[in-house]
Parts: C-alpha cells; structure tokens; sequence
C-alpha cells in the first residue's frame, strides 16, 4: 500500500479546517479476520506542514467504548483508532500512536510487540481533538518534527506504517487495517506488513 502526503503551509489544520480538503483520502478497510467482521468504514488523511505532520481520522463506528482514562493504559480494548509509524524505513523501531474517543492516548515505542517503551510526552504537544458522536467520531493529532527527531536520526521522504481501527472489547470486536496484515490471528505489531507513506516535495 501506498498513500501519498501533499504539503500544508498551515502548521496544524483542525479537525474542522478546510485545509483537510486538499489531502488524499485513505480507506481502513482490510477485514482479513472474518470472525471480527464489522460493516465499520473508516478513513484517514494527512497532511505535511512546515513544523510537523497532521493526522485526520473518521469513522462511522457505532456504541462508541471509552473506559480507558489512563494515559499510556489498554487503549485498545476500547473503540480505538491508531497510527503505527516509522519515520526512518531503516530504524528498527516503530512508534504505536493510539488514542480512545475520549482523546486519552497510548504512545510507545520499539521493535515488535515485546519489550516496548512507553512514551511520557506531554500530551498537548499532539493537539489531539476528539469528537465524538453516537454513530460517528472524529479524530485529530500532531505529531511535531521535533518530537520525531527526538527517536529517529531522520525522517524520510519515504516512510512506513499502517492505520488501523480497532476496539478488542467493545460489544462489536473488531481489527481492521489499512495495509493488509497478512498473518492468521490479528497482530497490528509485525512492521513487514507497513504500507509505504510518501511525502510531496
């Protein structure tokens, strides 16, 4: 999979800006865990500005789960939407981007599912908005260059990674991916299945 980035002057456009406008729409839309299957369609956009990278989501999942109020906590039992992300292709590590309707975040890093380290930055330097509604939720984060540069020697013109829309314990389980994971029981943490993020010049 590939999805190309196009350029913003706007810093950090809002989940509301008609900035969002100009950019490629992406489609969450893999379901190759038919035992989790779920009629929820989700979208993602983004967008590079002069300081960092903007991220959209929407979904139009419904019986939204939000119990998670810890920081770095099980995010993913709840109705989650998440960004697995690699700026540098030839680090080994990947950065776990995931975020409940109420804008409670989990943020790690490493290279597979074991071992990983959480990340403590402070939560406003992602200007998360969460909005959400019964049958339909909104998403919006920042992820700064600075904060990137913080764990990577670089980040490329080219990057990895996959979107993903999941909720492990809600009343609708289900685990679906952008970049199809091509394995037999869901696992979103196995990076030989990233998509490919390329970044306009």
């Amino acid at each position: 999979m590939r999805y190309k980035v196009l350029n913003t002057t706007v810093k950090d456009p809002s989940a509301s800006s008609p900035e969002w406008d100009r950019a490629n729409t992406g489609k969450i839309e893999f379901q190759r865990w038919k035992e989790y299957y779920q009629p929820i369609e989700t979208t993602f956009k983004m967008l590079k500005g002069p300081e960092g990278i903007s991220v959209l989501f929407h979904t139009n999942e419904k019986n939204l789960r939000a119990e998670c109020l810890e920081e770095n906590g099980e995010i993913c039992m709840d109705s989650c939407m998440e960004f697995f992300f690699k700026p540098d292709p030839w680090d080994l590590n990947y950065m776990n981007i995931e975020i409940n309707p109420k804008g409670i975040m989990h943020i790690g890093i490493g290279k597979d599912r074991h071992g990983r380290e959480p990340i403590w930055e402070d939560r406003k330097t992602f200007s998360i908005e969460s909005i959400p509604n019964e049958g339909d939720w909104t998403l919006k984060f920042y992820l700064p260059f600075d904060f990137l540069l913080k764990y990577y020697m670089k980040i490329a013109p080219v990057c990895r990674g996959n979107f993903y829309k999941c909720g492990e314990d809600t009343d609708h389980s289900h685990f679906i991916t952008w970049s199809e994971v091509e394995v037999e029981n869901p696992d979103f943490h196995i990076a030989d299945f990233f998509g490919k993020f390329e970044f306009e010049e």
